[in-house]
């Protein structure tokens, strides 16, 4: 999965040297691992709920024109 804009603007924020530095550096990285993981199990199940939605009817199944 290619990373977003804004996830990409987040992580360069993220070098900015700051106080705390490594601290905001592993949360940013954590962000992005739980985000593009949440991403993944979305498409996945969009992808799984699209598929059932195209293979549940048969053509005797579909109402026909009169």
């Amino acid at each position: 999965m290619r990373f977003t804009a804004f996830e990409v603007r987040r992580l360069i924020i993220l070098l900015a040297p700051l106080a705390e530095r490594e601290e905001r550096i592993r949360h940013g990285l954590a962000w992005s691992a739980y985000r593009r993981l949440h991403q993944a199990i979305a498409r996945a199940c969009h992808r799984r709920s699209r598929a059932r939605q195209h293979t549940t009817h048969t053509p005797s199944e579909l109402p026909q024109p009169p």
